[in-house]
Order: structure tokens, then C-alpha cells, then sequence
């Protein structure tokens, strides 16, 4: 198996709250803020397996409460809004 590979197989069997906890970082480290765009990737991971688990509920919940407490664009909140309404 090739170098590239292994580390694909590894990034499967990464929990997938921490592959949120690893976007939000990704996101929140560019400038400080989630876009709903940032916010839909950390969603994506946690609906991969068609369900929000506790682990993930747990992240989504610090997520969350991060993006309210920063500068956000008008956009944003709404959607904090839902997310906080359909899965926490």
C-alpha cells in the first residue's frame, strides 16, 4: 500500500467529531469567525452516517456558541439559529 493511501485509510479512522473539532479549527484560524459556508462543512461531517451522534452534538454545541460570541456577518445567525433548533 502506497504512502498516500495509509494516510487516507487513517484520515477514515479519525471519530468524526474530532474531523469537526479539526474544521472548526481549520475555519475559526482564518479569521476569527464561521461563515455559513465554514459552518455547512462542520455539519457535512457530523451527517456523514445520516445521524448526529452525543460526541458530535457536543462539538456542534461548542461550535456554536463560538460563533455567537464573534463578529459574524447577517447571514450567520439565522443559521446558528437552525442548527441549534434541528440538532441540539
Amino acid at each position: 500500500m502506497t504512502d498516500s493511501k495509509v494516510r487516507i485509510n487513517q484520515l477514515d479512522d479519525i471519530p468524526s467529531h474530532v474531523k469537526m473539532i479539526m474544521e472548526s479549527i481549520k475555519a475559526f484560524a482564518k479569521d476569527g469567525s464561521y461563515s455559513v459556508d465554514e459552518l455547512e462543512r462542520i455539519m457535512t461531517i457530523a451527517l456523514e452516517d445520516g445521524e448526529v451522534d452525543e460526541n458530535e452534538k457536543r462539538v456542534l454545541a461548542d461550535v456554536l456558541e463560538k460563533a455567537v460570541n464573534v463578529p459574524f456577518d447577517d447571514e450567520v445567525k439565522p443559521y446558528v439559529k437552525a442548527l441549534k433548533h434541528l440538532y441540539l
